[in-house]
C-alpha cells in the first residue's frame, strides 16, 4: 500500500539528504553538522569521522516510515551504492518481531517506502543472516532487524555472530587485503568468516530505532566492531547528556496537529474520588462513541472509542485500586458487558492476538497498570483514565503516547473525536497537568507544545501556568482564534475555461528535447583525476587526519565492492540512464543524451572506461547535474513567456482566487520565544523567528505600524500551510504577509544587505512586483535592504 509523506516527513527527509550533500562537499561530518544546525557535534569514540545523526520525532510522527525512506537516501547521497546492507537496530524482542512482519509484508506502507526508489529488499532476522548468499547482498538492499542485546557476545545469537560460518565463505574469497584490514582472523592469521565480518566489510547503514534505550558504552562498543558507514537514529527523546545525540531535525507538535498525526488537545479532568472519576470518563467514551456512529454515517470511517485505565499495582499490607477492584466497578456498578473489557498487563495478555480495529470487536476498555505492550498501537483509544494520582511523568510517559494517534491520520468532522480526554484521579490540578505534560515531553515534545497540548475541562483553570512565560503574540486572543478570516490572492494562470494556480508544471510540462542539448562535461564539471582518502592529510594531526579520511575511503571501499567489473560504456550510459531521475524525459531521449555525454568523456577528454566506472556515481552527479541544467534553461524560457502581457494565458492576480491561512493550523518547527510581545500576530503564537536579528526587528516593525491590521510570520516549505509566489525554479515564501487596515495587502521579504543583489534576490523582488503590478492596487511587496525598515512605511503611503 502507498502511502505518501506528510510534509514535516519530507523536510525531515530534505535536512538529512543536505547533510550528506554537506558531507560529501566539505569531506567532513562534524563540519556538515555544524553547517546545518549551528551546534557542536558528538562523534562516536572510536567512529571518528563517522556520520552520526538523530532524526526527532515526537510519538505518533511515523519514525519507522521516515527510517525506511533514510534508507534509499543513505545509499544514493552517501553511499553511492545499490546494494546497501543496512542493520536495524530496536529496543526489544516485541518491537524486533513487529518490525520485521511490518518490513516483509509487501502489502505494508513501510516496505513501499523501502521499495519506492526501485530496490529489490531482502528482510533478515540475525540467524537468516548467517545463510546470506553473496547475490542477495550483491543485487539487493539488505535488511538486518535485530535487538542490541542479541548482538553481544554474551547472548546466544551474539556468539553466533562472531562464530565461523560456512555458509559465509564465499563473501569472502575474492576481497583483497585492503578490503579485509580491519576484519577479526584466527589463530593462523586467516580472516573469520563471520557475520561480524561480513558486516565490517560491508560497512552496514545502523538504523537506531528508540535510540534513547541504546546509551550505554557497551553499546556504542558493539556498534565500533561493525565499522558501520553511518548512524541515524530514530527517537522522540534523543539524549542529551550519555553519548548526547547530534539531533539533525527535530519534528514539533504544530507540525503534527496540522498534518492530523496526533489528537489535539488533551482534554484533562481531575476528580479525588476514583469511583465519580471513572463515571465521568465512562460517560466520556460513551459520548464519543455516539459521535464516532456519526461519523460513519457521515463519512463511512468506523470509529469505536476506547478507554485506557490505568489501575494500581497490588501491594503487601496495603489496599489498592489493582486491576481487579477496577474491573469488578466496571462490571458490577456500570453494568459494561464482559466481552467489552480486556486486561493488559504482565500476567494477564487479553489483547494478544486481537486487532482492535475489527468492527466485531467489542472491546471498549483496556485495563493496564504501568505500561501496555511495547510497539501496542491503537487509535482508538481516545481516553485515559488514571484512578491512581499521578504526580509523575514516569506514571504516565508510556500509557499517554496510546491515546495521541489520531485514527488514519485524517481529521473528523465531529470537532470531539479530533482531541483526547485524560481523567487523573487527584486533588491537585496544577500537579496532576504538569505530571502530564512532563509525559508529553517524555514522548517528544518540546516544553512550551507540552503546555499548550492540555486544555482544562473547567473554565476557571484556563489561566493557570504550567511552565513559565509562554510568549503568545499578545494576552488579547490572537484573530485566527476569533475566527478572522484571512485571505491572499494568489498568482494564477487565466486559461481559455478557468483560471489555474501558477505553479511549476504550468511551464515544467512544456516540451522540450534533451537530445538537441549540448552533452558534454567540462574539466569542472567532471574532473579527469579524483582524489581519494589522501584529502585534507598536510598539517593535520593523526586524529584530523582520521576524521578528514573517513568519507573517502569509505567511498573506496564501496567502490571496491561494487559489482560491476567488465562494464562497458554502453552499459555504463545504461546504468546512468536506470539511475538518474528523471520522470519529465523520455528514455529515447535520455539514453542518446547519455551515450553521447559518455563517448565525449572517453574520446575527446581521452578518460579510460575504468575511470569512468570507478568513478561512476560521481559522474552519475555530474550527469545529473548536466541534464537539470539543460531542464532548468528550458524551464526558464516558459517561465518567462508565460510572465509576458500578451501571453495567451497571462498570469493574473484576481480576489476571487486567494490563498487561505487555516485558522487552526499554523505548523510551525519552533516557536518565537523572545521577550518582546507581538500584539499583532494572525495566530496565538509567532513560528520559525528568533529573538533578534534583521527578520525579527523586520517583524518588529511591521507590528507597530497603525496601517497593519494583523500579519503572520509565513513559514518556509510549507505550501498548504503557507502563502507562496513561483519561480522558475521552486517556491518562493515570503518572510510576512500582511492585511492592511484599508483592506489592501502587503508582502515583505527581509532580505540581508549582502544577499540583496543576489539572483535568487532579484527573482524573488521580480515575481514579487509582478504580484503587485497585477493586482490592481490590491496587493504591494517591498524588499527591504538591510535593515532599512522605512521603505515598508513608504510603500504604505503609496
Amino acid at each position: 500500500m502507498h502511502l505518501p509523506l506528510k510534509e514535516y516527513q519530507e523536510r525531515t527527509l530534505e535536512t538529512l539528504t543536505a547533510y550528506y550533500q554537506n558531507c560529501l562537499r566539505l569531506q567532513n561530518a562534524n563540519t556538515a553538522f555544524y553547517d546545518l544546525t549551528q551546534r557542536p557535534y558528538a562523534s562516536v569514540e572510536g567512529l571518528p569521522g563517522m556520520p552520526y545523526v538523530c532524526l526527532r520525532l515526537p510519538t505518533g510522527g511515523g519514525k519507522t516510515f521516515v527510517a525506511c525512506h533514510a534508507v534509499s537516501i543513505t545509499a544514493s547521497e552517501l553511499l553511492k551504492t545499490e546494494s546497501p546492507i543496512v542493520l536495524w537496530l530496536v529496543p526489544s524482542n516485541a518491537i524486533r518481531d513487529q518490525t520485521l512482519n511490518a518490513l516483509k509484508n509487501r502489502s505494508h506502507p513501510y516496505r513501499d517506502a523501502l521499495e519506492s526508489a526501485r530496490r529489490n529488499v531482502e528482510i533478515l532476522t540475525i540467524n537468516e543472516a548467517l545463510y546470506l548468499s553473496p547475490h542477495i547482498l550483491n543485487t539487493k538492499t539488505t535488511i538486518i532487524v535485530s535487538t542490541m542485546q542479541a548482538f553481544r557476545v554474551e547472548d546466544t545469537d551474539g556468539r553466533k555472530v562472531y562464530e565461523p560460518s560456512g555458509a559465509l565463505m564465499g563473501h569472502f574469497t575474492h576481497l583483497s587485503e585492503e578490503t579485509l584490514a580491519e576484519v577479526e582472523r584466527d589463530e593462523s592469521g586467516k580472516p573469520v568468516y563471520s557475520l561480524a565480518n561480513l558486516l565490517c566489510v560491508k560497512r552496514p547503514l545502523v538504523i537506531v530505532d528508540e535510540a534513547h534505550n541504546a546509551r550505554t558504552e557497551l553499546s556504542f562498543e558493539t556498534l565500533s566492531r561493525f565499522n558501520p558507514s553511518a548512524i541515524i537514529e530514530f527517537t522522540a527523546t534523543p539524549d542529551t547528556t550519555n553519548h548526547p545525540s547530534n539531533v539533525l531535525y527535530t519534528v514539533s507538535a504544530a507540525e503534527l496537529q496540522a498534518e492530523d498525526m496526533i489528537k489535539m488537545p488533551i482534554q484533562l479532568e481531575v476528580e479525588p474520588d476514583w469511583k465519580r472519576l471513572l463515571t465521568s470518563a465512562i460517560a466520556q467514551r460513551s459520548a464519543l462513541e455516539i459521535e464516532g456512529k456519526k461519523e460513519q454515517q457521515e463519512t463511512g470511517e468506523y470509529i469505536r472509542p476506547i478507554m485506557l485505565i490505568q489501575a494500581q499495582p497490588r501491594r503487601r499490607n496495603q489496599e489498592t485500586l489493582t486491576v481487579e477492584v477496577v474491573e469488578q466497578c466496571l462490571l458490577e456498578e456500570h453494568n459494561t458487558p464482559e466481552d467489552q473489557i480486556a486486561r493488559a498487563t504482565g500476567e494477564d495478555r487479553g489483547l494478544d492476538n486481537v486487532d482492535l480495529n475489527d468492527p466485531e470487536c467489542q472491546i471498549r476498555y483496556v485495563i493496564t497498570v504501568q505500561a501496555l505492550r511495547e510497539g501496542w498501537d491503537c487509535p482508538f483509544a481516545y481516553v485515559l483514565c488514571s484512578v491512581a494520582e499521578m504526580r509523575s511523568s514516569t506514571a504516565v510517559e508510556q500509557i499517554l503516547g496510546r491515546v495521541m494517534r489520531l485514527p488514519k491520520a485524517k481529521r473528523k468532522k465531529q470537532e470531539s473525536l479530533n482531541s483526547a480526554y485524560a481523567f487523573v484521579a487527584s486533588q491537585n490540578f496544577h500537579d496532576t497537568a504538569s505530571a502530564l505534560a512532563d509525559g508529553l515531553i517524555q514522548n517528544g515534545f518540546e516544553k512550551q507544545d507540552a503546555a499548550a497540548l492540555i486544555r482544562p475541562t473547567d473554565e476557571d483553570q484556563r489561566d493557570l501556568p504550567l511552565f513559565g512565560n509562554q510568549t503568545p503574540s499578545s494576552t488579547e486572543p490572537a484573530p485566527a482564534q476569533c475566527g478572522e478570516v484571512f485571505n491572499v490572492p494568489k498568482l494564477m494562470v487565466q486559461g481559455t475555461q478557468r483560471h489555474l494556480d501558477f505553479e511549476a508544471s504550468r511551464f515544467s510540462e512544456t516540451p522540450w528535447q534533451l537530445s538537441e542539448c549540448s552533452a558534454e562535461l567540462s574539466e569542472e564539471e567532471f574532473p579527469s583525476t579524483f582524489e581519494t582518502g589522501a584529502r585534507g592529510e598536510i598539517g593535520l594531526s593523526r586524529e584530523g587526519r582520521v576524521v578528514t579520511e573517513f568519507l573517502g575511503t569509505l567511498h573506496q571501499q564501496m567502490t571496491l565492492l561494487a559489482p560491476d567489473k567488465g562494464w562497458d560504456a554502453k552499459r555504463l550510459a545504461d546504468w546512468l540512464d536506470r539511475s538518474i531521475k528523471h520522470w519529465d524525459i523520455l528514455r529515447s531521449e535520455s539514453l542518446p543524451f547519455l551515450q553521447r555525454l559518455v563517448e565525449h568523456l572517453i574520446e575527446a577528454r581521452d578518460i579510460p572506461i575504468e575511470v569512468l566506472i570507478r568513478n561512476k556515481y560521481a559522474l552519475k552527479d555530474a550527469a545529473a547535474a548536466k541534464i537539470d541544467s539543460h531542464r532548468q534553461n528550458a524551464h526558464r524560457g516558459a517561465y518567462q513567456n508565460l510572465l509576458l502581457p500578451e501571453c495567451e494565458t497571462p498570469v493574473v492576480v484576481s480576489p476571487d482566487h486567494c490563498f487561505s491561512f487555516d485558522p487552526r493550523r499554523y505548523p510551525y518547527n519552533k516557536r518565537y520565544t523572545g521577550a518582546y510581545q507581538f500584539q499583532k500576530h494572525y495566530y496565538q503564537y509567532v513560528g520559525d523567528l528568533k529573538s533578534d536579528g534583521e527578520e525579527f526587528r523586520c517583524a518588529q516593525f511591521i507590528d507597530t505600524l497603525s496601517g497593519v491590521k494583523f500579519w503572520v510570520r509565513n513559514l518556509e516549505r510549507q505550501p498548504m500551510f503557507s502563502f507562496w509566489l513561483q519561480t522558475s525554479t521552486d517556491k518562493f515564501y515570503p518572510d510576512f504577509v500582511c492585511l492592511l487596515i484599508d483592506g489592501r495587502y502587503l508582502v515583505v521579504e527581509s532580505k540581508g544587505e549582502h544577499l540583496w543583489s543576489a539572483d535568487d534576490a532579484k527573482e524573488k523582488r521580480e515575481i514579487g512586483e509582478l504580484w503587485e503590478q497585477r493586482s490592481g492596487g490590491k496587493c504591494l511587496f517591498i524588499m527591504p535592504k538591510g535593515t532599512n525598515f522605512n521603505v515598508i512605511r513608504t510603500k504604505l503611503s503609496d
